[in-house]
């Protein structure tokens, strides 16, 4: 454990400023370039055409649009179709072809415009999902059968729709640097929760299989869409560009404690507080979300609002979404936080050791050969997590309702822990009995806890430096899992703060 302030920095929500920039994936100034901006009106003699990428640009001038942005948008589209129809091997046809014509990872990539026409389609054009696509194919066409002892498993995702926001909301420049304005609630907009939360299944559909080739086949990715229409979640607007949750953690005291216990990953959504009806803020680009925590600060919280599923933020372009743009785009924003979370969960690669690092082409390992941020993730996937160790399909696990706390005992806890890596002494201590229950570092700083072992952790109290930080409030006990990520009645350490303590 460090100091409370950087305990309390490290616990911080996660927020994704590179992504909310819109300069996700491009590391040449080439990619920012773009075609004049501006939507023209559709005349009345635009051709149709019965090729979807076609018939989506056909309004802008199909001559405005690069050949390889035409042919990026055409196999994507195609190529998702015959994925989700089951024709893995056509998929697969499309895509090679694609890479064999425009390779990945070329400069070419980079050289095309990111939001033309106020278009969004993914920056370069549909090229994360491209990859994401050809790593689903892969799998599906070439994937080995899983090794012998080993089948799949479910880690459920739950979707907390929170029906509120409030909180002061600036009407001009001068408000949002005083944090001053207007106090105002916030509705989650209906579209989101409407015909069972459709909007928010068709996100995550692309992600679902995504997470499935990625663990060859091991996890499959369960929805659980949990409206909460009388939570009221705090919201503030902050100078330069912030405007979203003040806290994240609030919403889980309305969450059944069976729905926490069962569920592995969360997504929370949440009532925009983006002032955009004021003039001033219209082009404004506001940070609303990004990966954040679970209960217990372990499990992954992608955190957005709801006009992040609704409508382009200005920065990466114009209008509400078309399901064109929600099909090619939402995959690039899901991957992006998603691979936070899986370099904080295996920081024994140095895959995130500086916020975005893969932006700079310098910090990349020297057996990455991509270019983008899309190639980035890719071969971390590729040599790095599929052969880490606990496997993926372990790791990514952390519903705790089939955990056997009921056989463990205080003995089986007490001992020395240690947090890797051991950076001061408040890194290295001791789980003591006798006659109380307490911790104590080799710093020599020591605070009692109460047993709960039957809920899975032992909780601290108000002599805990950390009680009120998020994530402060127990030890929260970690068992060792089987090769399928099954709990075993044998403890591997305490999650507290975000940070896993192991045994030793």
């Amino acid at each position: 454990m460090r100091t409370l302030t950087a305990i309390t920095k490290r616990a911080t929500l996660h927020l994704s400023v590179v992504a909310a920039l819109g300069f996700i994936g491009v590391l040449s100034a080439a990619a920012q370039s773009g075609t004049p901006v501006g939507v023209p009106s559709q005349p009345p003699s635009t051709p149709k055409f019965r090729d979807p990428a076609l018939r989506f640009l056909a309004p802008y001038g199909i001559a405005n649009f690069q050949p390889q942005a035409i042919r990026a948008l055409q196999v994507f589209l195609g190529a998702k179709e015959k994925y989700e129809s089951g024709e893995y091997l056509a998929a697969e046809a499309l895509l090679d072809d694609l890479w064999a014509e425009y390779p990945a990872g070329s400069t070419s990539w980079g050289a095309l415009p990111t939001k033309p026409f106020g278009i969004n389609i993914g920056s370069p054009p549909c090229y994360y999902g491209l990859r994401m696509l050809s790593q689903m194919t892969e799998f599906r066409v070439h994937g080995s059968q899983p090794a012998a002892g080993l089948e799949k498993r479910v880690v459920q995702m739950t979707i907390l729709l929170a029906g509120q926001s409030s909180g002061i909301e600036p009407q001009n420049t001068a408000d949002l640097w005083m944090g001053t304005g207007i106090q105002v609630t916030h509705d989650l907009d209906p579209r989101i929760a409407a015909n069972d939360a459709r909007r928010v299944r068709r996100a995550l559909a692309f992600f679902q299989e995504y997470v499935f080739a990625a663990t060859n086949g091991l996890l499959e990715v369960e929805l659980n869409i949990l409206p909460l229409p009388s939570v009221n979640l705090a919201v503030k607007a902050e100078a330069p560009r912030f405007a979203g949750l003040t806290g994240s953690s609030e919403v889980f005291a309305s969450v059944p404690q069976a729905t926490i216990d069962a569920t592995d990953w969360w997504w929370l959504i949440y009532p925009s507080h983006v002032p955009e009806q004021y003039p001033v803020f219209q082009n404004r680009e506001f940070i609303t979300g990004g990966m954040g925590s679970g209960p217990g600060s372990v499990s992954p919280l992608f955190i957005v609002d709801d006009r992040w599923l609704l409508r382009k933020p200005p920065h990466i372009g114009t209008g509400e979404y078309s399901s064109v743009e929600f099909n090619a785009y939402l995959p690039q924003w899901l991957q992006h936080e998603f691979f936070h979370h899986l370099f904080r969960t295996y920081p024994e690669f140095g895959l995130e050791t500086s916020s975005h690092q893969w932006f700079n082409l310098s910090t990349w390992p020297q057996d990455f050969t991509g270019r983008y941020e899309a190639d980035y993730y890719h071969e971390a996937l590729t040599k790095r997590l599929q052969g880490a160790t606990p496997a993926l399909h372990s790791g990514l696990r952390y519903a705790t309702d089939e955990a056997p706390f009921d056989q463990i005992t205080i003995g089986q806890l007490t001992g020395t822990y240690e947090r890797t890596p051991v950076q001061n002494p408040w890194h290295i201590g001791d789980i003591e009995f006798g006659p109380q229950l307490r911790w104590r570092n080799t710093a020599n700083v020591r605070w009692n806890l109460a047993e709960d072992i039957d809920n899975g952790s032992l909780l601290t109290g108000p002599d805990c430096p950390y009680f009120n930080s998020p994530g402060g409030d127990a030890f929260s006990i970690v068992l060792e899992r089987d090769l399928n990520g099954d709990f075993t009645p044998v403890v591997r350490g305490f999650a507290f703060n975000g940070e896993l303590y192991e045994r030793q």
